[in-house]
């Protein structure tokens, strides 16, 4: 792993930005306007970063790979948070369903492949930092992206960047999601102001209680069922509902359903809080039109009432 001695620390990144401070000018480059914003960021919150090689990009490895390489013709399950050094934009929140890309890391975090785009190396971008410095899977970084690597002088109103806004991201690559989802999912009862405790969890990870055990026919892993649900994601917000609804349990339904809706009886109804591998996966959910439905590799929370 190549790093700069470069320590960002007091005085220290005046050699990478002097220019700024050499002379009075009547206006800023769009670069030294970068600069200057990050200088002020960087010691206004007393950060400790370091310079990546020639570039205007700063890092700080939070917490080291344990994983694999990280390689970017791989798929891999990312959750990151980014600000403007402004505060103006705070997307922070792990549990957003914004705040997770799983795709080959080459088009991190623009590109798609559904897309077309082509996994090309840009030297200085930030998912480079990632790779070369992080190195390996179920790692934290820093890094701190001048706005003309990011969105420009324009910003991106769609989010509510603004201009000339360079971001802070702390990303996490995951290779094993598993460990990952468990907290999620443990987080996710307890926002709903409901306790751990008082659910049961399978092997699978699959956390479930049973509201009414019902008193209906028992209901087998090939019954056909009549239901009532609702679908939230990990931050609460309704993604799918339904009423008298039919399910088929041996096909048509996610792996969570044959496994959870039997442990109750016809009459019954049962939450349970759902990991992707159990659900939709790392691609997520897609409509009869192909479009994505369910985010990736997403926690989902269900209730079901089984009428019929």
């Amino acid at each position: 792993m190549t790093k700069s001695t470069f320590c960002v620390v007091a005085t220290g990144i005046m050699a990478v930005i002097s220019m700024i401070g050499c002379e009075k000018k009547e206006y800023q480059t769009f670069e030294e306007l970068d600069n200057a914003n990050i200088l002020e960021y960087i010691q206004k919150n007393n950060l400790t970063v370091q310079q990546y090689k020639e570039t205007n990009l700063f890092y700080q490895v939070l917490e080291e790979g344990t994983g694999n390489p990280i390689d970017y013709k791989k798929t891999y399950p990312v959750v990151y948070t980014v600000k403007s050094l402004d505060g103006v934009y705070n997307s922070g929140d792990t549990l957003s369903v914004n705040n997770r890309y799983a795709e080959f890391f080459g088009y991190f975090p623009f590109g798609s492949s559904y897309a077309g785009s082509a996994i090309v190396e840009q030297p200085g971008d930030f998912k480079e930092v990632i790779r070369e410095v992080l190195q390996k899977t179920n790692g934290k970084i820093r890094i701190i992206v001048p706005s003309r690597l990011m969105y420009g002088r324009n910003g991106n109103s769609s989010l509510g960047v603004p201009p000339n806004a360079s971001l802070d991201y702390v990303v996490t690559v995951h290779d094993n999601f598993e460990d990952y989802e468990e907290v999620v999912i443990q987080k996710m009862i307890v926002d709903r102001g409901l306790n751990v405790e008082d659910f049961t969890k399978q092997e699978d990870n699959i956390y479930y209680q049973v509201i009414t055990p019902g008193e209906g026919d028992a209901i087998t892993a090939d019954s056909t069922v009549t239901a009532n649900y609702t679908l939230k994601d990990p931050a609460g917000n309704v993604k799918d509902s339904g009423t008298d609804v039919a399910f088929n349990l041996a096909g048509g339904v996610i792996t969570a359903w044959t496994k959870i809706i039997p442990l109750i009886n016809k009459g019954g109804k049962i939450r349970f809080f759902v990991p992707s591998q159990e659900a939709y996966g790392i691609d997520g959910g897609r409509d009869p039109s192909g479009n994505r439905s369910i985010p990736q590799f997403l926690s989902l929370d269900f209730e079901v009432e089984v009428k019929d």
